[in-house]
């Protein structure tokens, strides 16, 4: 199957939760606003339902927006369109829309339906989704601004490409190994270099690949669709190359996002 802009979100929320700051962030903003008690809450909850509905309400509506912004940053990359700072702001604005539509259905959940009805999402929408539209617009813009002041924070490219003659040195799709060598394929064609593979996949970084099989490692960024022939599962490069996965590396690929 191909990768999906929904196997994109999937993976990048991921590596999004396992990050600390991202906890202490929302656990802040949910002690902050349960102490605070603004939109009624102060009155409506004593005190430990209403750090817990904020909590809630932090952490539900922080995974629909970035989900939405991720599904559509990945439908609009598919078909290789670099979005703008302006065109994450407008990213933000539709995610304003599952965000009240969960704030919406939290209140529903917490207090009386019959006083929060349809009217209210429509309330909660129009702010929420100008909050959301501002937010994820400044970190675009912040995070823009940060890699052009820090143009080689990252090297340009894979210190094993180094190893090929120029005419070589294309994008990275992957290695193999062939008895004391280790055959290199770019997209400007295949070398072989005197290496062991070990050696050369930590040559690779910082390209993001995976090692499929004992004789394989392959760049993410290369990978075009997996397939299955009967009981084998192959991997589809760049270049039309099918690469054998073998069992022992199937969860690796799963949990790289690639299947």
């Amino acid at each position: 199957m191909s990768r999906s802009p929904m196997q994109f979100a999937k993976r990048q929320l991921k590596v999004t939760l396992r990050s600390p700051l991202l906890w202490v962030a929302l656990g802040a903003a949910s002690a902050v606003f349960g102490m605070v008690g603004p939109f009624g809450t102060y009155e409506a909850l004593g005190l430990p339902a209403r750090l817990g509905y904020w909590a809630l309400v932090a952490v539900t509506t922080y995974l629909a927006g970035f989900l939405c912004v991720t599904l559509l940053e990945a439908c609009f990359a598919a078909n290789d369109i670099r979005p703008s700072t302006a065109t994450f702001a407008v990213y933000g604005a539709i995610a304003g829309l599952p965000v009240a539509a969960v704030v919406w259905l939290i209140n529903i959940w917490i207090f009386d339906a019959k006083v929060i009805g349809f009217g209210a999402l429509i309330a909660y929408t129009v702010p929420l989704s100008a909050i959301a539209s501002g937010c994820v617009a400044y970190f675009s813009m912040t995070l823009e601004n940060t890699q052009k002041s820090e143009p080689s924070a990252v090297p340009q490219r894979p210190p094993l490409l180094e190893r090929l003659t120029p005419e070589r040195r294309g994008e990275l799709y992957y290695l193999t190994m062939q008895d004391h060598y280790v055959e290199v394929v770019t997209s400007k064609g295949t070398s072989l270099v005197l290496l062991r593979l070990a050696d050369a996949i930590k040559e690779t970084a910082p390209l993001d690949g995976v090692q499929i099989h004992r004789s394989h490692w392959i760049a993410r960024d290369a990978v075009r669709e997996t397939q299955r022939q009967g009981d084998r599962l192959m991997i589809k490069m760049a270049n039309g190359e099918t690469l054998p996965v073998s069992r022992s590396r199937r969860n690796t690929l799963k949990d790289a996002g690639l299947l």
